[in-house]
């Protein structure tokens, strides 16, 4: 029977391992939540920030954040969570059970756009140099609905076409694909990149970067699709200007890893429940 769940179940499935907390045994100590809402929070600056992840970099949620940790030099421990059911500490911590997610003194925030958004209003409070949500509200505007469709439009076409087992579809499917991507080849075109806003690299490039960063190479692999460079050559050379900045390669899978983790559903007949349509 054929399984509808979420691409980051299996991604979680994929990536089960024992867990690891930050380099320690114990299981770290953290405020059970419930629906009442926070207490009144205190945030120390100084203090580091917990990050809960899967093991190997797997997930794309989880390397948008990580990402954005390492761009904007905030101070972080790495916590790995694995196995499924999630262990009822986490779900203390995040009741979905999902990664990522942050810890900050006494606040926990998850959903990888909001940990985003939360990290550079933190690192503004702390009056860093570093950036990646502009104070301009219309660019604001713009990043947000460039995240929005990467999460309800192009993600749902790339999983669409890259899970479809007949042949006959191919073509209409690759076709959706690209009329999504086109959106980011025509704002490179308005900007002038070398980033979706511009000469800044932003919380809009690191949003959409670990899923075409995982297209590339899925597709090429499974349906011998290169992006054409007649249609996408400016979203080609965005993507090698993400590729060469550290905080990129420090929270990226190898290619041959990213294989072996998307053969556990590519080549059975899964569907990424909500992202690919056939």
């Amino acid at each position: 029977m054929k399984l509808i769940v979420s691409l980051l179940f299996y991604i979680q499935l994929a990536c089960v391992s024992a867990f690891v907390s930050a380099g320690k045994n114990e299981k770290p100590k953290c405020t059970e939540l419930g629906m009442g809402g926070y207490d009144q929070t205190i945030i120390n600056p100084n203090s580091s920030i917990q990050f809960f992840v899967l093991p190997g970099n797997t997930c794309p949620y989880v390397q948008r954040t990580h990402i954005a940790l390492q761009e904007l030099g905030l101070p972080f421990d790495i916590t790995e969570v694995s196995g499924m059911p999630k262990p009822d500490w986490y779900l203390r911590i995040n009741p979905r059970g999902k990664v990522p997610a942050l810890k900050k003194d006494t606040t926990v925030i998850y959903e990888s756009a909001i940990c985003n958004e939360f990290l550079c209003d933190l690192a503004n409070s702390m009056n860093t140099e570093q950036t990646l949500m502009p104070s301009d509200p219309i660019t604001r505007a713009k990043i947000r609905l460039l995240n929005d469709h990467c999460d309800n439009v192009f993600s749902k076409t790339q999983f669409t076409y890259l899970m479809n087992k007949d042949s006959e579809k191919d073509q209409e499917l690759k076709e959706a694909m690209e009329d999504a991507l086109k959106m980011y080849e025509d704002t490179l075109a308005e900007t002038r990149g070398p980033f979706l806003m511009g000469a800044d690299f932003t919380i809009a490039d690191l949003h959409l970067l670990p899923f075409l960063q995982r297209l590339v190479i899925t597709l090429k692999y499974w349906k011998n699709y290169e992006l054409p460079q007649a249609k996408f050559g400016r979203l080609s050379k965005w993507l090698d200007a993400c590729l060469d900045r550290d905080s990129v390669k420090e929270s990226s899978m190898s290619e041959r890893d990213t294989i072996e983790v998307y053969k556990k559903f590519v080549e059975a007949d899964y569907k990424f429940g909500g992202l690919n349509k056939n």
